[in-house]
């Protein structure tokens, strides 16, 4: 077994380095479920704390929970006041989904969501995004073989993003080593341990460092007291 995966295993069996939870509040795992809602910060999200509840606005949008995916044609409140611009994410049966800002979807006819798969200290969501690049095209001599016109044209790609944020400063960028070491300096094992991996350390390497790395950290929520009494039982 490699060094660098012994390790891993290593500081995944270790004990958390913090494990203090709060009086009515649970643990962030998969299992947990964020209130449903639109929050407007992310501040609202980690007091699971809805700025908004559902039955409170109208709202026209469409979510796979499978593909996590969310769109939304508009979301306002009952006197039309639109919420577009001015929402963090939303949460749908207890899944949050941050908005994608559409600079980067390049689409602003609707809202774009991305589900958090990974919920923990440091979260982790996908998204797909296209993008223009110009692709050189040749025409060849049929009887030389060699090309004698060039010319460059328009090719959309679709474009697969891993990002990650941390809950509890905010920080966010893709899933890449810089990125993940500015988000983890509170744990010296685990910093050192990314920091070490090579430069060519793929995606699949650093989303196992997160998952160590938020298992090493749990951080708790807190719940409504209706909840919190049904823990207590």
């Amino acid at each position: 077994m490699p060094a660098l995966q012994r390790l891993l295993i290593g500081l995944l069996f270790a004990l958390p380095l913090w494990a203090g939870a709060q009086a009515d509040s649970a643990q962030l795992k998969a299992a947990f479920r964020f209130q449903d809602g639109v929050y407007l910060t992310l501040d609202a999200l980690r007091n699971n704390q809805p700025d908004y509840l559902w039955s409170d606005l109208n709202a026209k949008l469409a979510a796979n929970a499978e593909s996590y995916r969310a769109q939304a044609e508009y979301i306002r409140s009952k006197d039309g006041m639109e919420l577009q611009e001015e929402l963090w994410g939303i949460v749908l049966d207890g899944l949050p989904y941050i908005k994608l800002p559409n600079e980067i979807m390049k689409d602003t006819a609707v809202l774009h969501f991305a589900g958090l798969r990974v919920r923990g200290r440091i979260c982790y969501y996908e998204f797909e995004r296209e993008e223009e690049r110009l692709v050189e095209i040749k025409a060849y001599n049929p009887l030389t073989g060699r090309p004698f016109r060039r010319g460059n044209i328009s090719k959309r790609e679709i474009i697969n993003e891993a990002r990650i944020l941390h809950l509890l400063t905010g920080q966010h960028g893709p899933l890449d080593q810089p990125t993940l070491i500015g988000m983890i300096g509170d744990d010296t094992k685990m910093y050192r341990t990314v920091d070490e991996l090579p430069e060519t350390a793929s995606t699949d390497m650093l989303y196992k460092c997160v998952l160590i790395y938020d298992d090493r950290n749990p951080v708790y929520i807190p719940v409504p007291e209706e909840e919190a009494k049904k823990s207590k039982k």
